[in-house]
């Protein structure tokens, strides 16, 4: 597409004819640059351009004192995870060295550089930007990305991820795409710009310019034949002579010039010696260019070997010396298809070699090394996907224990890979179709029966189908007959019991969890996050030690450093039944914002909307169940979304939106009841007898709590029954069944689960002091809010709040319980519990008093209202002004908060001229 010379009509600034208005906003993008940041991606056909103008705007760049690093995709590394940004990485040594330490070993473990703890995606990509930030600190940088169809996805976004984040930075980044790769890249967001053929009289001009010594003829025929293609046009011409023959012969109508030009460019490679070829193809197999990697692999002196190559423009070496780049992808694409297999094995032996130090892409060169089973071969590689593992990456996993089986001696081993594969495809990737395929090769061989196969059957048949009996029978046949070695499952047989104790716990019936209780009595103690830790505790929560939550709070202390899906989302799992889950939000927000691993996303979210339905913020519960809903419809994990419509429904019930809350529940007994999921229908009782309590209808809520046990009773396996107890005692208390009361909470307090956490405690506390004798029942009640770590439990506390001066109007002490009810109203009302304010409110009514809502301005205060607004004047803080009252704090600033509007003002230090205005006598009866 270059001119012999630069001037003239139709030719650009950099001697590119026909780009007059590609280069202008090429300018311009680059002026941004230099400014605040830009990004941009072309768009067209292969051979159109696209390379041309990358060039030109780079040697514009450079001229205007732009920093420019280059990169490429490379269709041999696309199952590499961050193979494209090893390529910018590694030309910013300098500023990798200046980074914090954090941050530099992020890199250099995501990229194979160095060995550490695996780094989430997000800390990846975010030390990627600070790396760029570092190297435009002087100058500009300018990024420029060919190829990205054939860049692989984490690279893709890594180069997203900094797209979208370089205005302000003096960062720019400049990439090209095929148009025929689709919409694998836009996503990013990136502005696009179209690159269209050459029209007729651009192509002769630039043929003219190029070929003035042939016939006009002939560069009429080859204008035709390129059909405006630059590189075809050029190329074309090149390899005709004076009289119009040596090309094709209309090869470029029959098959398209791109296809075209890769041929000629492999005559060219043809025709360079035999060492030269050699070191081009290793080159194109490496895929970085690293001058380094590819003296390694091709042995001393072989980087002379590239002067041909150089002198032919095929390839060129960067300016600092550390890399070889092609002049056009197209090249790279004619080295390979010129090679032999044998040759092209060879170089990925050499390369495997030289590449010691980095066993993952060790393991895919030594892969495609090898034609024939080769178990020492097949275990580097499995051992290369574990690493992936680790490090966050499940789809090139994925493919190396698809590759690591392909390479397997023993029909057993191979069989364990697939179904290792098809696991991560289903529990962490998210790719069920891709597990499902993986497993369609294993099903109907008697090795299918290992445990990595039954654990894979049986997670697919629960996760989608709700099939727990299936899942159950599996994985019971394949755990009961595992070899039981000394010390804690692991591996295959860990990975069976957990997909057994999931089918177990949410079948939540005896005849799969009693054979289970067998299994676990044949393995000592477990790491809280193991299998066996993790069915102990939901088999009896009272049981748990302080030892094992102890060792669990550690565990949950070493997430922030832990970035595989899997340990998080299993920590999680424990910790969400013993009140801890604020310790893992950070690290499940990284599962959930990595977007990699989309099957570990949703029970990530389940343990966010968990959180946030426990701690009181219900509309941010809601909505993480509504995503956590749509996404497990959406990918076809069924199971997941009852999960979701649980959490829905809990936080209608809390919120009072009693229809959705119906909605959502029978959602869970319509889907659950038909398939034995008793657990799942344990939970949506749960949720309805929440609701009703709210409401009043204390009979319904009995029913729907005693539908998850019995009275007296907290059977195992079902925590549901510990968590529901307040509501079930409640529920008894409020429609006079005294005695299932009594022994409801004897059970609760028996139960031992208060040392758990304080919401277990004030839990048993409160349905103790709900049950006990007229003369306790006072002292008991403020035992129960006195406890420590209750503020954290806002449902919880008011809910005993309310309980508390119910009892007391019962006992005609008005006074104490309006203080009691006042306090619980407030705090259901800042919570947004419609239902549950309204029961404090009508309670407080029933005491003489009224309460009025916040109104507006001219609206009469009540008499607390008044007698708060009035020590308010006088200068008393808040917490002043609730010791003389014998309120809480917070109780006070509600009245302020609804003082202010009926008095018309906005502070306090309007409260004294307010109130001498306000007309004498109380606006409500009694204080």
């Amino acid at each position: 597409m270059r001119a012999k010379s630069g001037t003239g009509t139709g030719v650009g600034p950099t001697g590119l004819v026909g780009r007059e208005g590609e280069l202008a906003e090429l300018a311009a993008f680059l002026d941004g640059v230099g400014t605040d940041g830009a990004a941009l991606l072309l768009i067209g056909d292969p051979g159109v351009g696209k390379t041309a103008l990358l060039d030109a705007t780079a040697e514009l760049a450079v001229a205007k004192g732009v920093r420019v690093v280059r990169g490429s995709g490379v269709e041999y590394e696309t199952d590499i995870s961050f193979a494209g940004l090893h390529q910018l990485v590694g030309s910013l040594p300098d500023e990798l060295g200046r980074l914090p330490r954090a941050m530099r070993e992020a890199l250099e473990v995501a990229l194979g550089l160095g060995a550490g703890p695996a780094p989430s995606r997000i800390a990846v990509l975010n030390a990627a930007l600070a790396l760029f930030d570092e190297a435009a600190k002087e100058r500009p940088l300018l990024l420029v990305v060919d190829d990205l169809h054939v860049v692989d996805q984490a690279s893709q976004a890594a180069v997203g991820f900094v797209a979208r984040r370089v205005r302000g930075r003096r960062i720019g980044l400049l990439g090209a795409q095929r148009v025929e790769s689709g919409a694998s890249f836009p996503s990013t967001g990136l502005p696009e710009l179209g690159i269209a053929p050459l029209d007729d009289a651009d192509a002769l001009r630039l043929l003219s310019r190029s070929f003035a010594h042939l016939p006009r003829r002939v560069l009429t025929t080859v204008a035709h034949e390129a059909q405006g293609n630059p590189l075809a046009l050029l190329e074309f011409a090149g390899s005709t002579g004076a009289s119009g023959g040596g090309h094709g012969q209309g090869a470029g109508r029959a098959s398209g010039p791109g296809r075209d030009v890769r041929a000629l460019y492999g005559a060219r490679v043809g025709r360079l010696p035999r060492a030269t070829r050699e070191v081009l193809l290793l080159a194109a197999l490496e895929g970085s260019g690293d001058i380094g990697i590819l003296e390694a692999a091709g042995g001393p002196g072989s980087l002379e070997e590239l002067a041909p190559a150089e002198r032919d423009h095929l390839v060129m070496v960067t300016e600092n010396g550390r890399a070889v780049r092609f002049r056009h992808p197209l090249v790279r694409s004619a080295v390979v298809d010129g090679s032999t297999g044998e040759q092209r094995r060879g170089a990925h032996r050499r390369l495997a070699d030289a590449l010691g130090d980095q066993p993952e892409r060790r393991g895919d060169h030594l892969a495609r090394a090898t034609t024939a089973p080769d178990e020492a071969v097949a275990a580097v590689v499995e051992s290369a996907a574990r690493s992936s593992l680790r490090r966050g990456d499940a789809d090139g996993a994925i493919a190396r224990l698809r590759r690591a089986a392909e390479l397997s001696l023993d029909r057993a081993d191979r069989r364990r890979r697939l179904s290792q594969a098809a696991y991560a495809a289903a529990w962490v990737a998210g790719h069920l179709e891709v597990s499902h395929e993986i497993m369609r090769e294993v099903k109907g061989d008697p090795a299918a029966r290992s445990l990595s196969a039954a654990a894979t059957a049986g997670f697919l048949v629960l996760v989608t189908e709700g099939d727990a009996d299936t899942a159950h029978a599996l994985l019971m046949e394949s755990v009961g007959q595992a070899s039981v070695l000394s010390g804690p499952p692991s591996g295959e047989l860990e990975t069976a019991l957990f997909t057994l104790t999931l089918a177990s716990q949410y079948s939540g019936r005896p005849e799969h969890w009693e054979p289970l209780v067998g299994v676990l009595a044949r393995f000592p103690e477990a790491t809280p996050a193991a299998a066996a830790s993790l069915a102990r505790v939901h088999h009896d929560l009272g049981s748990v030690t302080d030892g094992l939550l102890r060792r669990l709070d550690e565990e949950i202390a070493r997430l922030r450093d832990q970035t595989d899906a899997d340990v998080v989302v299993r920590t999680a799992l424990t910790a969400s039944y013993l009140d801890r889950l604020p310790g893992c939000r950070e690290a499940l927000s990284r599962v959930i914002r990595d977007g990699g691993a989309v099957g570990s996303s949703m029970p990530a979210l389940m343990f966010v909307a968990l959180d946030d339905l426990y701690t009181g913020r219900w509309h941010a519960s809601a909505g993480a169940a509504d995503e956590l809903i749509a996404l497990s419809e959406e990918t076809g994990y069924h199971l997941f979304a009852q999960v979701g419509h649980y959490v829905a429904a809990m936080a209608a019930a809390q919120l009072g939106a009693l229809d959705a809350c119906q909605e959502h529940c029978e959602a869970v007994w319509g889907w659950s009841g038909p398939r034995g999921l008793r657990r799942l229908e344990n939970c949506a009782h749960q949720a309805a007898a929440r609701a009703a309590l709210g409401a009043a209808d204390f009979e319904t809520a009995f029913r729907h709590a005693t539908a998850i046990c019995a009275p007296g009773v907290l059977p195992p396996f079902n925590p549901e029954a510990v968590w529901s107890a307040p509501d079930l005692v409640e529920a008894a208390v409020r429609t006079g069944r005294h005695a299932e009361a009594r022994r409801h909470a004897d059970a609760l307090r028996d139960a031992g689960v208060g040392h758990l956490s304080s919401r277990f405690a004030l839990s048993a506390a409160t349905v103790t002091a709900m049950t006990s004798a007229a003369e306790d029942m006072g002292r008991c009640f403020e035992e129960a809010l006195a406890l420590p770590g209750v503020e954290q439990w806002p449902f919880e506390g008011a809910r005993a709040r309310l309980a508390y001066g119910e009892a007391l109007r019962r006992q005609g002490r008005n006074r104490d319980a309006r203080v009691q009810l006042a306090a619980a109203c407030g705090r259901f009302e800042e919570l947004g519990a419609r239902s549950w304010e309204a029961r404090a409110a009508a309670e407080l009514r029933a005491t003489g008093m009224t309460r009025t809502g916040r109104g507006k301005a001219g609206e009469a205060l009540t008499p607390q209202e008044l007698e708060v607004a009035r020590l308010a004047a006088t200068g008393l803080s808040n917490p002043q002004i609730a010791s003389r009252l014998f309120l809480s704090p917070r109780t006070v600033s509600s009245h302020l908060y609804r003082v202010f509007p009926k008095l018309g003002i906005t502070s306090r230090a309007e409260l004294r001229d307010a109130l001498e205005a306000v007309p004498p006598g109380p606006s409500a009866t009694g204080l």
